[in-house]
């Protein structure tokens, strides 16, 4: 379906949740149960509005621009991830938390007037007419059949699983360096910092080759970097390292991106984005459970060693056994 109209449909509905969070806050009906609705509902929106948006780059830029175009998708959202607390924590302060929910809001109404002027190339029509389940199930043949997108998106995901530090911050500041909630706080904000460089190398890159051998390399870095972190006794050094981590996730995530939706026909891109999205998410919050329950059992260093050499070996065997992976060209 058109993409552009899909997302001007998710932005509405993203606007319209904010809104009733605002209105029931500023009215004094707010309760608990109505915050895990729109949190649910907010999170059932995204789950269409992140494919669609993946989906609809390659129709905006050219396939040699592909790679700076998700480059600086991922410059922005870290840009929104640093100033987008820090501009809330003003507004609340200023106006109240309402006034918060009605200016989120707001700010759809930007996005889908953007989206109403944006001019992309139309995607070719549907081969033929699918069902639903016919839609997921093609989806799931292509991606199965394509080992090159197969052994990328297993190995995201066992990466995602097995490396899950993020869930680990508030103890490692507290019990392993010492530190307080300002080096929380860096701990957690300097990994941002890192993906603003990652993404920038990337862009000044251009169209690199070889993409699949470099996300091959630079996973293994990540890896690596994981193993270091729980060796690391130095809230100056922790920073270093989570600093460099933010870097090489930005540059792996971003030539992924770029891989994927070269190698991927445009009716197949949504789907296929749709079904990384699953794999990432299902690898990133059962690797939070994962790393907690490592922890208890070997301590926090050694669970992050067990994830790091995991992680290695998962990016290791895909190397070995996805070799279409290793020899593309673009």
């Amino acid at each position: 379906m058109d993409r552009r109209r899909l997302l001007i449909i998710t932005q509405i509905l993203a606007a319209v949740l904010a809104l009733i969070l605002g209105l029931l806050t500023s009215t004094g009906q707010v309760r608990v149960w109505h915050i895990y609705a729109v949190t649910f509902l907010s999170g059932a929106v995204g789950i269409f509005d992140a494919p669609a948006r993946t989906a609809l780059i390659p129709l905006l830029v050219s396939s040699e621009q592909l790679a700076s175009a998700y480059a600086l998708n991922i410059t922005w959202r870290q840009i929104a991830t640093l100033a987008g607390p820090f501009l809330g924590g003003i507004v609340i302060s200023v106006f109240g938390i309402s006034a918060s929910y009605f200016i989120d809001a707001l700010s759809f109404f930007s996005v889908i007037v953007c989206l109403a002027f944006m001019r992309a190339r139309p995607s070719p029509p549907p081969e033929k007419k699918e069902s639903p389940l016919q839609s997921v199930r093609s989806g799931f043949n292509f991606i199965r059949e394509n080992s090159a997108i197969l052994g990328l998106m297993s190995m995201d995901t066992c990466v995602n699983f097995f490396g899950a530090y993020r869930s680990m911050m508030p103890a490692i500041a507290r019990d392993i360096l010492g530190t307080g909630p300002a080096g929380l706080g860096a701990l957690l904000g300097v990994p941002a910092f890192g993906a603003l460089v990652g993404s920038g190398v990337v862009m000044a890159m251009g169209n690199p080759k070889h993409k699949g051998k470099l996300i091959i390399w630079v996973t293994l870095l990540y890896t690596v970097g994981l193993i270091s972190f729980a060796f690391s006794r130095s809230l100056a050094l922790s920073l270093v390292i989570v600093f460099c981590l933010g870097l090489v996730d930005a540059i792996g995530e971003t030539l992924r991106d770029t891989l994927v939706q070269l190698i991927t026909p445009d009716r197949m891109r949504g789907r296929v984005k749709s079904f990384d999205q699953v794999f990432m998410s299902a690898g990133t919050y059962l690797g939070y459970a994962q790393m907690g329950t490592a922890a208890t059992f070997l301590g926090i260093p050694g669970a992050l060693i067990l994830g790091g050499s995991l992680g290695s070996a998962a990016v290791l065997l895909v190397a070995k056994f996805a070799r279409s992976l290793r020899t593309i060209e673009s």
